[in-house]
C-alpha cells in the first residue's frame, strides 16, 4: 500500500504558490500544504521546539499524562480545523 502512495504522490504531487504567484512549492500533504499556504512554518517550528523541550523534562508519570494529554488537544483540535476546512474544500476532507 505504501509503495502505491508513493508512486502516486510522484504522478500526481501537490504543489503551493506563494509570494503572489512569485514562489512554487510541493507539499508532502494536504496539512503541510496548509502550513506553507498560509505562511505558518515559524509557528510550526516554535510549537515543535516547545514541544520538544516539554518531552525532554518528563521525569515522572504525571507530567507524562499532562503532556500526552497537551498534544491529544491540539491533535482533535487541528481534526477539527480539517473537518470545517472539509466542508468547504472538499479536497480537505
Amino acid at each position: 500500500m505504501t509503495a502505491v502512495k508513493n508512486k502516486r504522490a510522484k504522478k500526481n504531487p501537490l504543489y503551493v504558490v506563494t509570494n503572489d504567484g512569485k514562489d512554487v512549492e510541493q507539499a508532502e500533504g494536504m496539512f503541510d500544504a496548509v502550513i506553507k499556504r498560509f505562511g505558518l512554518e515559524p509557528l510550526m517550528e516554535l510549537f515543535k521546539s516547545v514541544l520538544s523541550m516539554l518531552s525532554s523534562q518528563v521525569g515522572n508519570y504525571g507530567f507524562f499524562l499532562f503532556l500526552q494529554e497537551f498534544v491529544d488537544e491540539i491533535v482533535d483540535s487541528l481534526e477539527d480545523i480539517k473537518a470545517k476546512i472539509g466542508a468547504i474544500v472538499p479536497i480537505f476532507s
